[in-house]
Formats: C-alpha cells, structure tokens, sequence
C-alpha cells in the first residue's frame, strides 16, 4: 500500500483524468464525425489511434478496466486502419468500436 501522501496524491490525480474524460469523448466524437462525412481519413485515425493508445494506457492505472478493454479494443481497430485502408466492413467495426469506447467513456463520468 502507498503511504498516505501517495494515496492522497494519487487520488487528486484519478479525479483529474476523471475530469477530463467529457473532453476526451467529445473529441472521439469529433473525429467518428469527420470520418462519417468524409469516410476514412489517414489524419483522422493517426489522431484517433494516438486517443485510444492514451485512453487504453491509462485507464487501468486509474482502476478503470473496462474503459480500458473499451480503449483497446478501438485501438486496435484504429492501428490497422491506419496502416491499411480499412474496408467496408472493418470501417464500421471501427464505427462501433468508437460507440462502445464514448459510451462507457459517459458511463464512468457519470459514475465517478
């Protein structure tokens, strides 16, 4: 266990990764929008894989394991697609993937 002043310390900073989960989503949205406009988007995924590769890292630390499973899992979509072109199918995977991240993303914010 951490002595106190590290708990304490660690406690301040979950509460402001939790505080910036809001700004975190929107910004998952931001860019789902953009591809579902624009389709994909080689920027847009080196953008949205550098979120989720942050998101997967992180949430575990903080106690979060399902954000982080959720994290991952886009993640892994969003690397090969920005190293291939996705397909159709796997594009809507992504699409889905993103949609389970931003809902659980809203799950522990209101939660927490």
């Amino acid at each position: 266990m951490f002595p106190q002043e590290h708990q304490e310390q660690f406690a301040k900073l979950r509460q402001h990764f939790l505080a910036t989960l809001p700004q975190r989503e929107a910004e998952i949205e931001d860019m789902v929008t953009v591809l579902m406009e624009s389709g994909p988007n080689r920027t847009v995924y080196e953008d949205l894989f550098m979120v989720t590769h942050k998101l997967a890292g992180i949430s575990a630390t903080y106690g979060m394991a399902a954000l982080g499973s959720r994290a991952e899992a886009a993640e892994a979509l969003v690397d090969q697609a920005r190293k291939h072109r996705p397909d159709e199918s796997s594009f809507y995977e992504i699409l889905v993937a993103t949609d389970l991240l931003t809902e659980e993303l809203r799950r522990v914010s209101a939660f927490d």
